[in-house]
């Protein structure tokens, strides 16, 4: 009897009931996310989840096979993610790397932290020392604070990828990853990547980019945007693309950027009363970026998503300066000419739109 006692004193130490059943409390600890707020892993969180890679990754090659990733969520009921090769970064076989096995647990706590935090609970996370889950996660605060102090206190940035159709959102966000045409599973909620972004004086952050597609681009421009930078893709190769761009950016509420696309190919005027960069610049924009998602400009595509971190990790400040990889194709004399002379048509064009 006092033997069985202690067997049933073990297992609810990690969390089972007298009915061998993991109870909700272990796995599920009450978590309050305020509106607006995200929740990340703490260093604790990540560094026991390493562990558990470096425990599972047998032949020590800082990747996961498919038999080793199985081996590491034996004890769960099953692996919590699907098709992962569309999101991370992935050997040439398509298994996990372990850069991208830390971003998709980073990914998948902002995401779903309720999900998450069970399967932390499942991989035997709980212990006297580190107490529960929530010891795991922090909760920022709320976004709107980040944007009132022009400074982002999150490690984990998210962007939302508008742009007409045919502007090259799928593109541009497989670049994030190092991928080329990636075909999304038809069970994919939505097409979103994530990578390590160095950048300032070697600080880091995830960015997030999450495709916006003509289905949830009305509910989300209701909402002014919900993200920490809207990045407004344009096609350089038509005329009319910039046009719609800017009807998006009208109904955003949150930091923004230009980003013309396809910039290999000839470009053509755009069908608009200001330039790019006039309108960004009356609009308090930062200067357009331009981007081309062929593989030899690997180092060009990265300052750009270096770029993207630095907007919105100081959302909203003024970002006047000339970059190296812009095409600022006015003069700064007529870019303050056009300022000063339309501001004010601007203003009132925009109004009566």
């Amino acid at each position: 009897s006092s033997g069985i006692n202690a067997e049933y004193g073990v297992l609810r130490k990690f969390g089972y009931t007298d009915q061998l059943e993991v109870s909700d409390d272990y796995l599920r600890p009450d978590l309050h996310v305020e509106e607006g707020s995200s929740v990340e892993l703490t260093e604790e969180g990540l560094e026991y989840l390493v562990g558990l890679f470096n425990k599972h990754d047998m032949d020590k090659d800082g990747i996961l096979s498919p038999s080793e990733l199985a081996n590491l969520f034996s004890v769960c009921p099953n692996i919590p993610w699907g098709d992962f090769s569309a999101s991370v970064m992935t050997s040439e076989m398509g298994w996990l790397t372990h850069e991208g096995y830390e971003a998709l647990w980073t990914l998948n706590m902002l995401l779903y932290p309720e999900h998450t935090m069970e399967y932390l609970g499942y991989l035997g996370y709980n212990s006297d020392t580190r107490g529960n889950q929530l010891t795991a996660v922090q909760v920022t605060p709320p976004r709107h604070e980040d944007f009132k102090r022009q400074l982002s206190c999150r490690n984990v940035l998210i962007s939302y990828v508008f742009g007409p159709k045919g502007s090259g959102k799928s593109c541009f966000i497989n670049r994030l990853i190092k991928k080329g045409e990636i075909e999304i599973s038809p069970e994919t909620e939505r097409h979103i990547c994530i990578n390590k972004i160095r950048y300032q004086a070697q600080q880091e952050k995830y960015l997030i980019l999450q495709e916006v597609g003509v289905m949830e681009e009305e509910e989300i421009l209701d909402k002014g945007g919900d993200c920490d930078l809207a990045i407004i893709l344009y096609d350089t190769s038509r005329s009319d693309s910039f046009g719609k761009a800017v009807q998006i950016q009208e109904r955003l509420d949150v930091p923004c950027v230009f980003i013309g696309t396809k910039s290999d190919k000839s470009s053509v005027k755009q069908d608009y009363d200001y330039t790019p960069e006039q309108y960004s610049q009356m609009a308090g924009l930062p200067p357009p970026l331009f981007f081309s998602a062929t593989p030899d400009r690997e180092s060009a595509q990265l300052k750009i998503f270096q770029t993207c971190v630095l907007f919105a990790a100081h959302p909203f400040q003024a970002q006047t300066q000339t970059l190296p990889f812009t095409k600022i194709a006015t003069t700064a004399a007529a870019v303050a000419v056009a300022g000063v002379a339309a501001f004010f048509l601007f203003r009132y064009v925009r109004a009566g739109r």
